[in-house]
């Protein structure tokens, strides 16, 4: 039975709903968990697939408010005046140790159902249910075939504790079914409850680790493996792949939160590592190009990906070319809830249309399904628009355009103030995260993720491709690898792209005036013959002799590479570089040298990289590859741009702190608006702090700065500092919300 034949079941895995109840005697307003579960025993595959899906369907009443709350507390998004009272007092951290509006008005005793923690719980208690009734060891043709949907089972687990912690800091950790009042009146909070320092090792303990190859569990037909959620609007479904959650990304995030010591940012590379290893092809990175046309003698740049829109990030139809998880929408409310939340608060108003269908089952029943069809309409009044600090991010970029015809070869060109993930400086473009809304004269960037133009998306994604490798820089680069999570955002990496070597060490000349390198590994002095090509060295006696060695990667070679073959601005060819040792330290650490690593790009190139060279009438006669601007993404120039002195040797924290703020950038460019912005930045601004880098002045700052725009060519500076929310933001505490308060 495929998916799209049991949607109209899914309510069905609430066969029993108690009342709401109270974590250790917390009042009925506060209530921790909402128990909406079945009390029973699975005994088939039927059974569990509909609880499966009433998990899924768990899952939908937590998908927007991770969007909403990620993005309303970062620098990305900011309110308008047509913000509501209950999401203002959120993104503007106005609320009290209650979650209660520090506002006077009349509502300040509402709980705020955008922090209603018993909905993750909800979905936590379904998956307990699930675990605690399964039979794992029922065996059908010879395999127990339950294991893939039960290894799913505890990822969503898994994944709904690490949001809980992103959020409320630290909770209950749970893992019994509850189903009556008194459960938990004995809960130990001492030893019961579960943060970023030990989330990990209770994941691990629970079993997680075991359902890391574990197969995902297919639903549909021999034609059709995977199965598809059916979303009840026309032709428009959702494979059911792409509601699995890759357990070796979610072991990857648990150590990245924790980041504790080096040995947890290398488990966080080599997990993330894995998961894009570990697939039939490897999910490298796809590439995005930009190009340029000439209509007569008109010159058009528009923004094309390979992969499509960029707003095709939010849609079924991207399918794992670049979404990995997501949370499917339905488009009507007998099937499940309906999505359109985040859309709206981002300024597109949706609207819906509703029917029935009828047909006739293979036994002769009829069978009534309910459809629908959900369509947005753009809305100047949208309560959060992106913010001046998203806007100079992108403003600060530099987009780079070949030009030529058929006949001439390509000039590069740099396009100030541009980038295609945002579009050009004011906005437009066609594979942009934002479009403007023209209303009587005045524009209104729209954030266009969820929706765009009169387009709604079905889904909400949990993981994108991109987001992992940008994690995986992250992790590489606080294990001390940073020229090589520099080369994941600036070339991809793989055996052609690896950081540069090039000498580091004292120079000296020989008798002759040649120039002689140092090689640290061996202790010795050695050079190349310009001419000639031949390498000699100092042999045991202290004489030069001529090297007979025959690849570059030798030991004595790897060194020794002139300066000046590396153009990567002045102080690139002393940075963007490795040594001997630390090349195979890091490919012992994580090998990108195999052929299947070769088609990945960099994924600064994805919005300001390189570009196809067209011909007079529009022909793209050449894709020009890879991304090395050695002009204005130039390591260096990065470094130097945070602060690192280069003209002294600098201490190898400062520089990964300064590659640490590039990704933040990087991350900004790539995932805006799509729900991950403000833990990335609690995640960050502790991993500073542990480094002694002030990570909490570092994240007040950057909050704080959301009305704050540097002066382009194209437009005036704006000044939007906020010194209030900078003074809440100095005290952590107001990072995390509180959960409800137990009775006194």
């Amino acid at each position: 039975m495929t998916i799209n034949r049991i949607k109209k079941y899914i309510l069905r895995a609430a066969a029993i709903a108690l009342p709401l109840w109270g974590l250790g005697g917390l009042s009925s307003c506060e209530d921790m968990m909402t128990v909406d579960t079945g009390d029973k025993a699975y005994s088939n595959a039927q059974d569990t697939l509909y609880s499966y899906l009433g998990i899924m369907r768990a899952m939908q009443d937590v998908a927007e408010r991770q969007v909403i709350l990620g993005e309303i507390r970062g620098d990305l998004v900011t309110s308008t005046e047509y913000t509501t009272d209950t999401l203002n007092a959120i993104s503007s951290f106005g609320l009290n140790a209650d979650n209660t509006y520090l506002l006077d008005r009349s509502e300040n005793n509402k709980s705020c159902s955008m922090l209603q923690v018993s909905d993750y719980y909800n979905v936590i208690n379904n998956c307990n249910f699930y675990i605690h009734y399964a039979d794992t060891n029922a065996v059908k043709a010879n395999e127990k075939f339950m294991i893939p949907e039960y290894a799913q089972v505890k990822a969503i687990r898994a994944w709904a504790y690490l949001q809980l912690v992103k959020n409320y800091k630290e909770v209950p950790f749970i893992t019994e079914p509850v189903n009556n009042l008194g459960v938990l009146d004995n809960f130990d909070y001492a030893n019961g409850m579960v943060n970023k320092d030990n989330l990990i090792d209770k994941v691990i303990e629970d079993g997680l680790l075991n359902c890391v190859n574990t197969p995902y569990p297919q639903y549909g037909s021999a034609s059709d493996p995977d199965g598809k959620w059916d979303t009840g609007a026309p032709s428009v479904s959702v494979h059911a792949r792409l509601m699995m959650i890759p357990v070796n990304v979610l072991l990857g995030d648990m150590y990245l939160l924790r980041g504790a010591s080096k040995d947890d940012y290398e488990n966080a590379a080599q997990y993330y590592y894995k998961y894009l290893k570990s697939e039939t092809t490897p999910l490298y990175l796809q590439y995005c190009s930009a190009v340029r046309t000439l209509t007569g003698t008109t010159i058009n740049y528009s923004n094309a990906n390979g992969w499509g829109n960029w707003a095709s990030n939010y849609t079924y139809t991207a399918d794992r070319n670049e979404v990995i998880s997501l949370i499917p929408s339905s488009a009507n409310a007998g099937l499940g809830k309906m999505l359109t939340r985040v859309a709206d608060i981002y300024g597109y108003t949706p609207s819906s249309s509703q029917s029935t269908s009828t047909s006739e089952t293979d036994e002769g029943e009829t069978e009534v399904e309910a459809v629908g069809a959900i369509s947005v309409t753009r809305n100047y009044k949208r309560q959060y628009a992106p913010s001046n600090a998203f806007q100079d991010v992108a403003n600060h970029q530099t987009y780079v355009n070949y030009q030529g015809t058929n006949t001439q070869s390509p000039i590069v060109s740099y396009i100030k103030n541009c980038d295609a993930r945002y579009g050009n400086s004011n906005g437009n473009g066609s594979a942009n995260s934002t479009e403007n809304l023209t209303y009587e004269g005045e524009p209104y960037p729209l954030c266009s993720k969820a929706a765009k133009g009169s387009a709604f998306y079905y889904t909400i994604p949990i993981y994108r491709k991109v987001l992992i490798w940008l994690r995986l820089a992250e992790a590489i680069n606080r294990a001390g690898y940073p020229e090589f999570a520099f080369a994941i955002l600036k070339d991809g990496i793989n055996q052609y792209s690896l950081p540069k070597i090039v000498n580091r060490y004292p120079e000296k000349y020989d008798d002759e005036g040649r120039l002689i390198y140092y090689d640290k590994r061996n202790d010795a002095y050695h050079y190349k013959d310009v001419e000639t090509g031949i390498f000699y060295y100092y042999d045991e006696n202290g004489d030069f002799v001529e090297y007979t060695g025959t690849t570059r990667n030798d030991e004595l070679v790897r060194d020794t590479l002139e300066n000046d073959s590396i153009s990567y601005g002045t102080y690139g060819a002393m940075y963007y570089v490795t040594d001997s040792i630390q090349l195979r330290k890091f490919n012992t650490f994580l090998n990108f040298k195999d052929d299947a690593w070769n088609k990945t790009y960099g994924i600064h190139a994805r919005g300001t990289g390189v570009g196809n060279w067209t011909s007079a009438n529009n022909e793209v006669t050449t894709n020009i590859s890879g991304y090395r601007d050695s002009v204005y993404y130039d390591y260096a120039k990065l470094l130097l741009a945070q602060g690192v002195d280069l003209e002294n040797e600098p201490e190898q924290e400062d520089i990964i702190n300064a590659v640490e703020n590039i990704i933040v950038d990087e991350l900004a460019l790539e995932t805006a608006f799509e729900g991950n912005r403000f833990t990335d930045l609690v995640r960050i601004a502790e991993h500073k702090n542990a480094s002694g880098y002030e990570g909490t002045e570092w994240l007040a700052k950057k909050i704080a700065n959301r009305g704050t725009r540097a002066a382009t060519d194209n437009a005036s500076a704006v000044e939007g500092f906020d010194a209030t929310l900078y003074t809440k933001l100095k005290d952590p505490s107001v990072w995390y919300f509180a959960l409800p308060k137990k009775k006194k």
